[in-house]
């Protein structure tokens, strides 16, 4: 990219209005500072919200298996030690949560609100600065580019992360509906203790530095905020 930017236009830019007159200087200072920028975003960022989103979806997977399980039992066999065992894995299952909670908690929230800044000032750029004669092609592929990137990787992280409580969810009735069935089949009530075991516990929720709550609601909101943005800049600007 570097290769394709008008030197001067571009060392006067990365140098902050100083001129650079040596052309190698101008070409160094213009590779370095955008591999530099380029590394920490959005590259480091992409890889970290990768990783989270690998590990919330491996977490899905694990409450889907221990789904299936409980939905394979008949209700005869699903008695207390079973029950148990199903109580056993999942807070296997919340204790891994618990700690991509407090690994991920401030990472997640700045990806999230970096990508969403990201989106706002390229809409605001397109809407009242852009013009194709004024700005060199590499200038609109590269805006473009970061658009897609930060709107993919909010709604990426948002709709990974915002799956867990649905996933929870699904296990909650799959073990209620066994344990019913039971009930009906069995007439034993001494069993309701250990539904109330995992029914009175609330799904577990990512959330960003307690500020976001991750649910796929939350991929609406963010488009919803960014509509609402852009309405405001074209009211502005015709004004």
């Amino acid at each position: 990219m570097t290769l394709t930017i008008p030197g001067e236009i571009a060392a006067k830019y990365d140098s902050f209005g100083y001129t650079v007159e040596n052309p190698v200087a101008q070409i160094l200072l213009v590779s370095i500072k955008t591999f530099t920028g380029a590394i920490v975003y959005p590259v480091f960022t992409n890889i970290v919200a990768l990783i989270f989103c690998s590990l919330c979806q491996h977490c899905c997977t694990l409450i889907d298996s221990l789904t299936q399980d409980v939905l394979k039992i008949s209700p005869e066999a699903f008695g207390p030690h079973q029950q148990i065992d199903v109580f056993r894995h999942k807070a296997r299952i919340d204790d891994v949560l618990e700690n991509l909670q407090a690994i991920f908690s401030l990472p997640s929230f700045l990806i999230i609100v970096a990508n969403f800044l990201s989106c706002g000032s390229i809409v605001g750029w397109f809407l009242l600065y852009f013009s194709f004669g004024s700005y060199e092609p590499f200038m609109i592929i590269e805006s473009v580019f970061n658009g897609f990137n930060a709107f993919g990787c909010l709604v990426t992280v948002l709709w990974t992360a915002g799956s867990l409580p649905i996933r929870m969810q699904k296990l909650k009735e799959a073990f209620h509906n066994k344990s019913h069935l039971r009930l009906f089949t069995m007439q034993n009530f001494e069993e309701s203790q250990l539904r109330r075991e995992l029914f009175d516990k609330p799904d577990f929720v990512f959330t960003g530095c307690d500020m976001i709550s991750y649910r796929r609601s939350s991929v609406l909101a963010a488009i919803g905020t960014l509509l609402t943005y852009t309405v405001l800049v074209i009211t502005s600007k015709s004004e």
